[in-house]
C-alpha cells in the first residue's frame, strides 16, 4: 500500500498515525519515493538552479504566495498564515502551521538553496489566476510539469516527474509489474498514475478528466469511496 500525494513528507506527517500500515509514499507529485517503514528516500528529482531563476521571473509583479517543497519539508514566507484568506487557503491554516517552515524571503531562500527544490507552487490571490504565468512558462520553453490544484494554485514539478512515473519506478524497485497495480485518485495530478496502473479508480468527486480516464468510479471522498475501492478491488 502506497500513499501518493502532491504534499511533502512534513505535510503528510500528521496522517501517519492513521496510516501506520502503509509502507511507501510517493510524495510531491512523484518527485520523491520514500520507504516509510525505514525512513529512507528511494528516489528524488529536483529542479536545476537555472530553472528556478527562470521561474522567478515569470511571475514578477504578480500577487502570488510562493510555497516550495524541498527534501522532506515545506517552506512559506513569514506572515503567510495571516494572509491565507487572501489566497483562498484559510482551510489549510492548521496544516500549514504545524508542517511548514516560515522564512523571511522565499525568493532569497530559493536562490541560496540550489538543487534542492522538488516542487514550486504559486497560490494566486482570490479572484485572480496564474494561467498567464503558465502561458509565459510554455512560451519560454521552461521544462516543467504543471498542474492546477486547490484555489487555482499552479504547481510545478521537474520535467517528466509525475505520480505515474513514480508508480512505475516504485513497482520496478519492488519487482511488481505495474499492470498488477491499482491506483485511486481524484485530481489532475493523478491522471498519469490512473493510466499507468493496471486498474485506475476515480473517486466520485474527481474532476471530469479523471473520471474519463478511470476504469471504474467509486463513491466520493465524503462517502467512503476509498474504502469502497479497497474492499471491492484489493481485498
Amino acid at each position: 500500500m502506497t500513499i501518493a500525494t502532491g504534499r511533502s513528507s512534513s505535510l503528510v506527517r500528521p496522517y501517519r498515525v492513521q496510516l501506520e500500515g502503509v509502507s511507501y509514499a510517493i510524495l510531491t507529485s512523484g518527485a520523491q519515493i520514500v520507504d516509510l517503514l525505514h525512513g529512507r528516500t528511494l528516489a528524488e528529482r529536483t529542479f536545476d538552479s537555472d530553472i528556478i531563476l527562470r521561474l522567478l521571473k515569470t511571475h514578477e509583479g504578480k500577487d502570488v504566495m510562493l510555497e516550495v517543497l524541498a527534501g522532506m519539508e515545506a517552506y512559506q514566507p513569514v506572515g503567510s498564515l495571516e494572509r491565507l484568506p487572501r489566497y483562498g487557503l484559510e482551510g489549510f491554516y492548521d496544516t500549514f502551521k504545524s508542517a511548514c517552515h516560515f522564512v523571511p524571503d522565499v525568493e532569497e531562500w530559493l536562490l541560496s538553496h540550489p538543487g534542492v527544490v522538488s516542487k514550486y507552487i504559486m497560490h494566486p490571490a482570490v479572484g485572480t489566476y496564474v494561467t498567464d504565468v503558465l502561458q509565459r512558462i510554455e512560451e519560454q520553453g521552461i521544462p516543467v510539469e504543471p498542474t492546477f490544484s486547490t484555489a487555482n494554485s499552479l504547481e510545478l514539478s521537474p520535467k517528466d516527474v509525475s505520480k505515474g512515473a513514480a508508480l512505475v519506478e516504485l513497482c520496478q524497485l519492488l519487482g511488481i509489474p505495474v499492470e498488477k497495480g491499482v491506483a485511486i485518485g481524484d485530481s489532475g495530478n493523478d491522471l498519469d498514475m490512473l493510466r499507468d496502473a493496471g486498474l485506475g479508480i476515480a473517486m466520485g468527486n474527481a474532476s471530469s478528466d479523471v473520471l474519463a480516464a478511470a476504469d471504474v468510479v467509486v463513491a466520493d471522498n465524503d462517502h467512503g469511496g476509498c474504502a469502497e475501492a479497497i474492499y471491492t478491488y484489493l481485498l
